[in-house]
């Protein structure tokens, strides 16, 4: 009798996640449960993610495109693929603290409120957004390794 085996479907999202730095060491399986926390949007240009001062009810991790994060309509940087934003909002329960536009057509994975309490349970996630959080940290001090007006550094956010 010949045995067959249904072939696994990965999910789309788990390449694109092992893609990034943070996401290397991660096993398939973490991986997988990740993936399973976010669903994909797609955004056109001029469309925003986050509005200023409105309450934050989403994580937006960038998978393709550029966005813009200005602050009282001025431009604070561009964020891109492997970028998170929205992350501020969600951790303090605030207002978001910048708006976010995209640039260009999007592509982004979304993580509702819950889904991103999920997501600080991974050690990868909470790096990540803490890197993020610093290297914001550091730019509003003008301290050297944050990030400038018009470039891109990993896991920006609002």
């Amino acid at each position: 009798m010949a045995l067959s085996r249904a072939a696994k479907t990965v999910d789309p999202k788990v390449p694109f996640l092992r893609s990034l730095p943070s996401f290397s060491g991660v096993r398939d399986r973490d991986l997988a449960s990740l993936a399973s926390l976010f669903d994909e949007v797609r955004l056109e240009a001029g469309e925003p993610l986050i509005r200023e001062g409105e309450p934050g009810h989403e994580l937006f991790l960038m998978v393709e495109g550029l966005a813009l994060v200005s602050l009282r309509e001025e431009a604070l940087a561009t964020v891109g693929a492997g970028e998170f934003v929205g992350e501020m909002a969600l951790l303090e329960r605030a207002p978001c603290s910048a708006t976010v536009t995209a640039l260009t057509p999007v592509r982004a994975l979304v993580a509702g409120a819950q889904s991103f309490g999920s997501l600080l349970a991974h050690p990868e996630v909470m790096r990540s957004l803490t890197i993020g959080l610093v290297r914001r940290l550091r730019a509003s001090q003008r301290s050297p390794g944050g990030w400038h007006k018009g470039t891109r550094d990993t896991a920006v956010g609002a």
